[in-house]
């Protein structure tokens, strides 16, 4: 994959080739450099996590949690504790919004739940809001709207 380095890298892990597939064209047609990997390869440790970040420099994470959701939410709260990938901007996707609250409470990333089906635009806007600078650097999951409901879980209202 050789592209120009201008353009920001995104990885992708999923769990279902034809969305990692499907996700990875739409973020390329969007002018972004994408590096996948399959979520049982990362859980299997048949894929170098470390090796993959060192190789494609991603500056964003897109991470899905399917079913098993209590399980897949401890393999994100072990990846977001690797020194590797904690500087990256995180935006989360899964169908269970309740699952993803209870195991995965106050991730400090974007988070977005959807529905079946979903348009991968919605995910592609997350990211680039999550890469939009304040000056100092990628923006803080804390700061971002989605949905009418900020990403910590309140609703918005002040006590």
């Amino acid at each position: 994959m050789t592209q120009p380095n201008s353009s920001p890298v995104v990885a992708i892990f999923n769990s279902m080739d034809e969305i990692l597939d499907m996700t990875r064209l739409a973020f390329e047609a969007q002018g972004f450099v994408t590096a996948t990997a399959r979520l049982a390869d990362i859980q299997s440790g048949a894929l170098d996590l470390i090796a993959f970040v060192k190789e494609h420099k991603p500056v964003a994470l897109v991470y899905d949690i399917p079913r098993p959701y209590e399980a897949n939410c401890n393999v994100l709260r072990l990846l977001r504790e690797t020194d590797s990938l904690q500087h990256l901007v995180w935006v989360i996707t899964t169908t269970n919004k309740e699952a993803l609250e209870r195991a995965a409470p106050k991730t400090n990333a974007i988070e977005i739940v959807l529905g079946n089906p979903y348009t991968v635009d919605e995910v592609i806007d997350a990211v680039r809001q999550g890469l939009r600078t304040d000056g100092h650097g990628p923006m803080h999951a804390s700061s971002f709207t989605r949905y009418g409901m900020p990403v910590d879980g309140s609703d918005g209202r002040s006590a």
